[in-house]
């Protein structure tokens, strides 16, 4: 008899363990893929509301299983909106997420320059000046880049003062 007590007893234990779980974890509502809320990012950014697409966006990497392949041009996306609306703190860490991510991708598109731009512009001239120095020396081409956008504007200074 007692035998029998205890089984009802491990049985009701379960049985109010599942429901206090099911209260506490409810199931979602709406039953929406990884490829929804991208492409709801996606259209979100291409009306213009930005900072709701980066929103989006974090959502996306938090709670879905994106592929490692993906998530540092996601990063990357999320890092540009935050340097487009000129919110350079945001901007530099998520680029700086993406290269943690794959330290080779810092060296794609505009992201060195992103973050050497957005660190100058939050006053952390020696970060900045550090950050140039490591990406020039990750890709020297970055370097030979740097050098012709100066000479071109020396060369409209110069352009501009023979003029007057």
């Amino acid at each position: 008899m007692s035998k029998i007590i205890s089984f009802i007893q491990i049985l009701c234990f379960i049985l109010l363990t599942l429901i206090a779980y099911r209260l506490y974890f409810p199931p979602k509502a709406e039953n929406w893929t990884a490829e929804q809320q991208r492409a709801l990012a996606i259209n979100l950014r291409t009306k213009g509301l930005d900072l709701q697409a980066a929103k989006e966006l974090q959502k996306y990497l938090s709670d879905y299983p994106v592929p490692a392949k993906e998530r540092p041009g996601v990063c990357v996306t999320i890092g540009n909106i935050y340097y487009d609306k000129l919110d350079f703190a945001n901007a530099v860490a998520y680029y700086y997420r993406a290269e943690a991510l794959d330290p080779t991708f810092a060296n794609d598109k505009d992201v060195p320059k992103r973050v050497v731009d957005s660190l100058t512009k939050l006053g952390r001239q020696k970060e900045a000046a550090a950050a140039r120095k490591r990406y020039t020396e990750l890709d020297p081409s970055l370097a030979e880049k740097e050098t012709e956008k100066k000479e071109v504007k020396e060369e409209a200074k110069v352009e501009k003062q023979e003029e007057k």
